[in-house]
């Protein structure tokens, strides 16, 4: 069985920018597109089987409008498409995991209230409950740099992420910038037994004990494209990766989204759910 992409679409101005994108990644991975467009329940009637009549006369409707909406696109991969009605994250959930999905393409909208409302409700839930990647897709500026961010904590999970980052790089021309941020005392770098044992002030982390730390991370593995190694510090990693991001105009944020343990989840919930709705750039989230 091939590679499966979903791709949830709602006809608004992004979404045609989304689908060429989609069908270009199709193409590379040599993957079928599934296109999905929820519609919130209709209002339900009290009288028995109207709704169900009421589901069936739009159906047909609604694949033709999503048909119409795609043929002027002239999509070369293979695809198929999804209609459904109810709660979209719920329903993009349920596709992903019926096909098997191995990434999922989806808009973020934009910073509006509104487009925030968006995420928080769609993209937001999508990422915690998934277990393939997600490409958060957003429209950007042409003149941002050819430049990949990638925040790294030393995980396992964060393995994955460069190689995919160095996969990008070497596709696009791009070069990478490595991030760790770190707090003025922080006991990673000791353990967790040495962090109880030992006084503040043996703690401390200077940026050569981080970049010494990165190195021994990066080191094993094969990276063929420009790159550059830096460390921050500050006390709420996301606020110093966004700052950093900006002050490099980096084009595309790929980062680890853990894992669906508690602990995953409160890292989702402290960093990529940040800046899921405060970057202006396309996130590309794995999971471990």
């Amino acid at each position: 069985m091939g590679k499966q992409i979903v791709v949830p679409i709602d006809y608004s101005d992004i979404s045609k920018g989304l689908i060429q994108l989609a069908d270009e990644w199709a193409l590379r991975m040599s993957a079928k597109l599934h296109f999905l467009h929820v519609n919130r329940l209709p209002e339900v009637s009290y009288y028995p089987g109207h709704f169900e009549q009421v589901d069936q006369r739009n159906e047909s409707k609604e694949l033709q409008l999503l048909e119409n909406y795609l043929a002027p696109l002239h999509l070369k991969a293979d695809f198929d498409l999804s209609h459904e009605y109810g709660t979209p994250y719920f329903k993009i959930v349920e596709l992903v995991e019926s096909v098997a999905a191995d990434l999922v393409i989806m808009a973020a909208h934009s910073h509006t209230m509104l487009g925030r409302l968006f995420l928080g409700s769609n993209t937001d839930y999508v990422v915690h409950h998934v277990h393939c990647p997600i490409y958060v897709h957003r429209q950007t500026k042409s003149d941002l740099a050819k430049i990949v961010l990638v925040p790294l904590d030393f995980s396992e999970a964060n393995r994955t992420v460069v190689e995919k980052a160095v996969a990008w790089a070497e596709r696009t021309e791009s070069e990478i910038h490595f991030v760790h941020v770190m707090t003025p005392i922080d006991y990673s770098y000791y353990g967790a037994e040495a962090s109880w044992g030992m006084g503040k002030a043996e703690l401390e982390v200077t940026e050569d004990q981080g970049l010494e730390a990165m190195e021994k991370f990066l080191s094993p593995m094969e990276i063929t494209v420009p790159v550059k190694q830096v460390v921050l510090f500050g006390s709420a990693s996301y606020l110093r990766i966004l700052e950093y991001q900006k002050e490099i105009r980096a084009g595309l944020l790929m980062l680890a989204g853990h894992d669906h343990t508690v602990a995953g989840r409160i890292f989702l919930g402290s960093n990529t759910d940040y800046l899921l709705h405060h970057v202006d750039v396309p996130m590309y989230v794995f999971k471990s």
